[in-house]
């Protein structure tokens, strides 16, 4: 379940070390574990792909931008739910966590 190494930003939470990058989804990997995976999709949208057609584009995202709080604050939130080995995919909604698989 390795990550490509490309573009990777490294982010310690709780004394562990991860990287983490942006790919349409925030994806995050444990250095410790390296058969863990995070994958954070918080409703980003190429808003291009809807400049001429606005009645199916989906609803805005929040965050606006990915930044290391709200990678940190995903890692802490997965962390909590059992999350520091195999594979774990939450989403983010107006606020709000919620798993979408989970196999450890």
């Amino acid at each position: 379940m390795a990550i490509s190494k490309k573009g990777l930003r490294s982010i310690i939470v709780n004394r562990q070390q991860f990287y983490w990058k942006f790919n349409g989804k925030v994806i995050v990997s444990s250095y410790e574990f390296r058969n863990s995976l995070l994958i954070v999709d918080f409703g980003w949208y190429d808003v291009w792909l809807y400049v001429n057609d606005k009645e199916n584009r989906p609803p805005d995202f929040e965050p606006k931008s990915v930044t290391p709080k709200f990678v940190s604050d995903s890692i802490i939130y997965a962390l909590t739910q059992g999350w520091d080995y195999g594979k774990m995919e939450i989403e983010f909604r107006n606020g709000d966590y919620k798993i979408l698989y989970n196999t450890m």
